[in-house]
């Protein structure tokens, strides 16, 4: 039995191209429910574009049920287990994923989700194939908060799966289902959209100490509108604009700056061209999500810019009054939590970020 793309719940940003369902961003996917013995999905991707350390990678989750009826529909985290059942790695052009199989049949939830992100191999579903039946959820209403965060390196889960100083990084090693972004969202049962970028700012991205230019190749307030500009200007097309009516959020966090620091490195004009931007950045969040409360948070990596987001909280506060706006400000990572990849956050401290920031937004909802 074929299940048709617009038969799937789909979850996060994802960009229709020539027929094909992308769905690049961290933790976007999809999710069916069949009772059957198989389940075989065939995904593309761009391995030609990329290394072996920045391939794409999807990661499966597949929950057991009683039977078809206990399948109800209405949230991302209806029986969502503790961990992936496997993951992909997107090394050819066309990749046949086994996504469940059983020898007796079996009434299951399937998640796929996009494990690496967006600026890495792309994951595009082609077909899906099950040997049995796709069960569809009844008519229970969703009335979950809808959470878009917005972030880096971080908030993609990067180097979750590995060790400072011994490993460098992989898109093997990333886990947007260990990062706080998604710990979050689960801990306050919300729906949840994340665009992140490794290396991405609201000015700059990562630069070296010797360099005293900003990097604005890419950065937040220019990728941010789109669906998918990543993938859009690999294929030499125009990039879409995200329709905010497809995920309207309750809730927006913010969550940059990380890499602002590495060139602002508290000049004081470069400071307030971060405060500015971001300032600017919340401003066009509020324009599109006029009813969305906002948080912006900082920290984990270094607080050299936290008194920075403050006031740029501060100046969007005083232009738009009736717009509810907090500031999470996050302890610098431990050493005894573990370090992961490339000095970024481990399950530990992204476990961390997560109680705190969850502790923060739930009088939100």
């Amino acid at each position: 039995m074929t299940i048709k793309t617009n038969e799937l719940k789909w979850y996060g940003r994802y960009t229709d191209i020539e027929g094909i369902r992308y769905f690049d961003y961290s933790a976007s996917g999809f999710e069916f429910c069949m009772t059957g013995k198989k389940a075989i999905a065939n995904i593309l991707s761009d391995p030609e574009l990329f290394d072996d350390n920045t391939k794409g990678v999807i990661g499966v989750y597949v929950s057991e049920l009683s039977s078809p009826a206990d399948y109800k529909g209405a949230s991302f985290w209806e029986a969502f287990p503790e961990d992936l059942s496997q993951r992909f790695i997107l090394t050819e052009k066309e990749t046949s994923c086994t996504l469940f199989e059983a020898d007796v049949e079996k009434t299951v939830i399937i998640r796929v989700l996009k494990l690496s992100e967006v600026n890495f191999g792309c994951a595009g579903l082609k077909s899906l194939e099950i040997d049995g039946v796709q069960n569809k959820a009844g008519a229970a209403a969703n009335k979950a908060a809808k959470i878009e965060i917005i972030g880096d390196s971080i908030t993609c889960g990067y180097g979750i799966e590995g060790v400072f100083e011994k490993d460098t990084f992989t898109t093997k090693q990333q886990r947007a289902d260990k990062a706080y972004a998604f710990l979050t969202a689960k801990k306050l049962g919300a729906e949840f959209n994340l665009v992140s970028w490794s290396g991405i700012g609201i000015i700059s991205k990562y630069v070296d100490a010797a360099i005293e230019e900003p990097d604005t190749e890419v950065v937040m307030p220019s990728v941010w509108p789109y669906t998918d500009k990543s993938l859009a200007l690999r294929r030499g097309l125009e990039p879409a604009v995200w329709n905010e009516e497809w995920f309207s959020p309750d809730i927006v966090v913010v969550h940059l700056g990380t890499n602002d620091a590495s060139y602002v490195r508290k000049v004081e004009g470069r400071r307030k061209s971060y405060v500015c931007g971001l300032r600017q950045f919340l401003e066009a969040i509020h324009r599109r999500s006029p009813k969305a409360k906002i948080c912006a948070c900082l920290g984990v990596m270094g607080q050299d810019l936290c008194d920075s987001v403050e006031e740029a909280v501060k100046l969007f506060k005083g232009d738009f009054k009736k717009v509810d706006v907090k500031v999470v400000k996050f302890p610098v990572q431990l050493d005894a939590d573990g370090i992961g990849a490339d000095w970024h956050p481990s399950a530990k401290t992204h476990e961390k970020m997560s109680v705190q920031l969850s502790q923060a937004l739930k009088d939100w909802l």
